[in-house]
């Protein structure tokens, strides 16, 4: 009997796994299973195509790896309805309506996770639009088209960058944060005026502290969002930019979860369910500075846990999975990018010390931010966060690497590395960075 490998989901995590699955079990049949023709849609398309850099939705598909085309993948288009683990069946509906009933051996969850608010009464309203599938971005262009005046819900990295497209576009944009800053998990207050300042230049009107409780119908069909502050604004449409929450309503009452939804799972994914697995947005791996799980649904955390399931039920053992919080964008004119804790939640856990460094590149005079925060007892790296307009993202994975690797604030300091002023010079200002963050942490 040839072995079969179930996957629900053929998006980020669900596609890599299967790739990576097809490559090492060559004689196993991987039956991947998803209800969207277009799974593998990044949700940031519909910011590339607000920003003329692709002219379609379509161009903003996982082109990196040929989407399943090795020959024991097998495609199924169909909605899971439900799973019967104790008869380790799957229950399907297909897009003509049929149920069908579909026999797992071993079963890996995908499902990855969704845009959704559990505390705004009214964000499923017609006019209340997310971007997170292709359909949902299909639609929300129309209605982005047909506006003026639209709200956005969050100023984390979602948010912002919307809120910089829609501007871009010529829209009146009102955008609207519960915390008391914009970006807060990944930027502290010190780091963001720069931002903040774009945000001002750019006509958008910011709202912070302020949280939003319901969204409600007008009578000229335009929506207006209600506040506990007792305030409200009005947009033609609004944007829903909160945190993506896992989709694992399938799994409830099958597996063990964690009060957050997300699926608890043992080093090598594996749920409650010896038959049952869980990669991606679903899931939460222990972070490498607190040592707890953190959830962190991003295309990167998608991508690594499913290829690296993949080579667990291939025999192939590798070192346990950790995550050290990534992020990065391009919104106001500015490349932002961070690793690690933010000072604020770091304090939480640590005694800490931190030094923002400031200065210009010489091939333009521009000016690059650099903050890098450090445990005080010892140095080791907990933090790191860089705004500049050239594009500093492969210098935070440089620094997520060192914090990773849990080395200090010298050992990033007096780590060899290439200069060339003009070209390669933001390796040299994390250098002084660094050496500054040393210095004030012995006295000097």
């Amino acid at each position: 009997m040839t072995k079969k490998i179930h996957i629900i989901g053929a998006s980020f995590s669900g596609l890599a796994c299967a790739e990576k699955l097809a490559q090492l079990l060559p004689d196993t049949q991987i039956i991947l299973i998803d209800k969207d023709q277009s799974p593998d849609y990044i949700p940031n398309g519909l910011n590339e195509h607000l920003r003329g850099n692709i002219n379609r939705l379509s161009q903003a598909m996982w082109q990196e790896i040929p989407s399943s085309k090795a020959k024991n993948i097998v495609r199924l288009h169909a909605e899971v309805i439900k799973i019967d683990p104790k008869k380790k069946e799957l229950l399907l509906k297909r897009d003509d309506q049929d149920i069908i009933l579909e026999s797992y051996q071993l079963l890996v969850c995908a499902m990855g996770s969704e845009a959704r608010s559990n505390f705004i009464k009214g964000s499923d309203r017609d006019g209340v639009i997310t971007t997170k599938s292709y359909l949902d971005s299909r639609d929300a262009l129309t209605k982005i088209e047909d506006s003026q005046r639209i709200v956005v819900v969050g100023a984390g990295v979602i948010g912002l960058d919307f809120a910089y497209s829609l501007a871009q576009k010529g829209k009146k944009v009102t955008l609207v944060e519960a915390a008391n800053d914009i970006n807060f998990h990944q930027f502290d207050n010190d780091m963001i005026a720069p931002i903040r300042t774009k945000i001002d230049q750019k006509g958008i009107s910011l709202v912070t502290n302020t949280r939003v409780t319901e969204i409600i119908e007008n009578l000229d069909e335009s929506l207006s969002i209600h506040t506990d502050c007792g305030q409200s604004y009005t947009g033609d449409i609004v944007m829903l930019a909160v945190n993506f929450r896992p989709n694992s309503s399938l799994l409830e009452n099958i597996v063990d979860c964690h009060l957050d939804r997300t699926i608890k799972v043992d080093s090598v994914m594996k749920t409650s369910d010896p038959n049952i697995y869980a990669i991606g947005d679903l899931i939460a791996l222990k972070h490498s500075i607190i040592n707890f799980p953190y959830y962190s649904p991003l295309i990167s955390h998608a991508i690594r846990t499913g290829q690296y399931l993949a080579y667990h039920l291939a025999g192939i053992g590798l070192p346990k999975l950790e995550m050290t919080k990534l992020s990065g964008s391009f919104n106001f004119d500015y490349y932002q990018s961070s690793a690690g804790l933010t000072e604020e939640e770091g304090s939480l856990y640590h005694q800490l010390i931190s030094y923002c460094y400031k200065e210009k590149l010489s091939k333009d005079g521009s000016l690059i931010w650099i903050k890098l925060i450090a445990k005080k007892e010892n140095g080791q790296l907990v933090g790191c966060q860089i705004i500049s307009e050239c594009n500093n993202l492969l210098l935070t994975n440089y620094v997520s690497q060192a914090i990773t690797l849990k080395q200090k604030d010298s050992d990033l300091a007096f780590h060899d590395f290439i200069f060339l002023k003009g070209e390669g010079e933001l390796v040299y200002h994390l250098h002084e960075a660094a050496v500054n963050l040393f210095e004030k942490r012995i006295s000097l």
